[in-house]
């Protein structure tokens, strides 16, 4: 019996002592530089005393975070060299130095190989502007570079608000009151996921905002969802009681709402930590949000008009939860605001002027005229302004202020978008 045990002890040794496989990288070597969508051929030798289960390979950035998708090599034996021709396939990867990793396991423990590269970011490419009209249902008509259009979508129901998101390839359109919530696939069209409306007297959909995975849901009943690129709900902010959300905003941490009072003209600018949904403080405005932006970590342009008719900016001090107006606006109706970078605007005025608003110095002056623009987009790729007036989409030189192209569609636009390949 004692025999026994020992062996059998010797034998339970001998098979928990498994070992590590080992991993030799053959190519690439040196200091290999790539492009987004390059073929990488990767060549490695691997082994192990006993078997090996799986051989991986993938990209990894500066935090040791895989950035690539996995690539599995098939293993044909506990000793093998092979040749795997790898694709750098994430669009999103900006230019910098990355690692190439081989990775085998034997099931129990696993062997890294590492090899330095340094990849170019693809560059970015607009795809089209993207027109949101309502003719017998919501339907968005794609303009390409040289003012062609086609109509790539259409759904029921009438219109509240839009937005696009060029990372997930996405367009968000939100019905009002008979209609839908869709995320909808980029460029080819058709829907990914939605959200079912509630007909009624009250309108439903308020506002839909898109930043970071995905999009913002403003709702009438006092909520605003927040939902994957999937289509998941992710966190749900409760408004405050006996007033709805509408425009939204997300900035250093914090989701900015502006809440409207059911039964009067009372609207606050509500903030939230955007990680827990928990409320932090509350601010009151002078009258409807047109947009929002940050500015710096602490603080946020709000562009509106106020209820007694004349359109303001003021800059929000989140810290000291505050307001003040940096500078007085032109007379008019503010329609639209577009954002040069963080200390730059655009305003589209219903008296037939975009003006450039700049903090330092600081004020507002004609920039372009002879439109008054609903909805203002700043294509910072080709370094255009892309506007509509009425049922027309203009595209105007940010250098120059020339007219470079137009288009009239069949009916009134609604919103404009700019969507890229990445």
């Amino acid at each position: 019996m004692v025999l026994i045990s020992i062996v059998g002890l010797f034998a339970c040794k001998k098979e928990g002592n498994v070992g590590s496989p080992t991993v030799q990288i053959i190519a690439p070597t040196g200091k290999p530089v790539y492009k987004v969508f390059d073929t990488v051929v990767v060549k490695a030798s691997v082994s192990d005393a006993n078997s090996l289960k799986s051989v991986e390979i993938y990209i990894e950035n500066s935090q040791n975070v895989p950035v690539t998708a996995t690539a599995d090599v098939t293993v044909t034996g506990k000793q093998m060299s092979f040749t795997y021709n790898y694709v750098i396939n994430s669009i999103h990867l900006a230019t910098g130095q990355y690692t190439l990793v081989v990775r085998a396991s034997n099931g129990t423990n696993a062997t890294y190989g590492y090899q330095a590269i340094t990849i170019n970011a693809a560059p970015t490419i607009r795809l089209g502007i993207y027109a949101i009209t309502r003719n017998g249902g919501i339907n968005v008509i794609k303009i390409d570079s040289v003012f062609n259009t086609s109509k790539i979508y259409t759904q029921p129901g009438d219109y509240s608000s839009s937005d696009i998101s060029s990372y997930y390839q996405q367009l968000y359109v939100a019905a009002d009151d008979s209609g839908n919530v869709s995320a909808v696939n980029m460029p080819l069209g058709g829907a990914q996921w939605g959200i079912g409306g509630i007909i009624g007297p009250a309108p439903c959909f308020t506002n839909i905002y898109s930043n970071g995975d995905a999009a913002y849901v403003s709702e009438y009943i006092g909520l605003i969802k927040y939902f994957s690129s999937q289509g998941v709900l992710s966190t749900t902010f409760k408004v405050v009681s006996g007033y709805y959300p509408i425009k939204t905003c997300v900035w250093d941490g914090y989701l900015f709402a502006e809440q409207k009072n059911i039964g009067a003209l009372t609207r606050n600018l509500v903030l939230y930590y955007t990680g827990t949904a928990t409320g932090f403080e509350q601010s009151a405005l002078p009258g409807p949000v047109t947009a929002m932006y940050g500015m710096t970590s602490n603080q946020l342009f709000v562009f509106g008009n106020k209820d007694t008719g004349e359109a303001y900016l003021q800059l929000f001090d989140i810290p000291g939860n505050i307001f003040y107006s940096p500078t007085t606006l032109p007379s008019g109706q503010l329609l639209s605001v577009a954002q040069i970078d963080s200390a730059t605007y655009l305003m589209g005025f219903n008296n037939g002027t975009i003006y450039k608003y700049t903090y330092i110095p600081n004020g507002a002056v004609p920039f372009i005229t002879g439109i008054s623009a609903s909805h203002l987009q700043y294509d910072n790729v080709n370094k255009q302004v892309i506007a509509s007036s009425g049922s027309s989409v203009y595209a105007y030189s940010y250098t120059s202020q020339l007219l470079l192209h137009s288009v009239n569609l069949s009916d009134s636009v609604l919103n404009v978008h700019v969507l890229y390949n990445k």
